[in-house]
């Protein structure tokens, strides 16, 4: 069974949180996020107000370096092809509502989206809502 897990900016530092959106009033857009962070001898909850606009929900796979993927995230796609032009592929994470899945778009073939599998290798390198330096 997939995890199921949000990650989101925080208004204050703009820095990524990963836990739980909720409503400050009920029926509002997911404003706070509710997250468990490690503590000395146990763990703390915390919440924190977020940018609505940024939660992304994790996918249930983890990239080359263990590090999780969500929804928005761009990622490199390593591909087992000859062709080295083809052997490497970016794309962002994106849910595809009429096929219920996860797919990925393609900066090598723009109109093909690709379903992910836990047996292809990517790695995050950045996210849709991560503001360029």
């Amino acid at each position: 069974m997939r995890e199921i897990l949000f990650k989101a900016k925080r208004l204050d530092t703009g820095e990524w949180v990963e836990g739980y959106p909720f409503p400050s009033i009920a029926g509002k857009e997911m404003n706070r996020m509710t997250v468990f962070e490690p503590f000395p001898g146990g763990t703390v909850v915390n919440t924190y107000k977020i940018d609505p606009s940024t939660v992304c929900q994790y996918i249930g796979l983890k990239d080359k370096n263990g590090v999780k993927i969500f929804e928005g995230d761009i990622v490199k796609h390593y591909i087992d092809c000859p062709i080295n032009e083809y052997s490497l592929d970016f794309g962002k994470i994106f849910w595809h509502n009429p096929t219920q899945r996860y797919l990925r778009t393609s900066s090598t073939f723009q109109s093909d989206c690709k379903e992910l599998s836990d047996k292809c290798k990517y790695k995050v390198i950045g996210n849709i809502h991560d503001k360029e330096e």
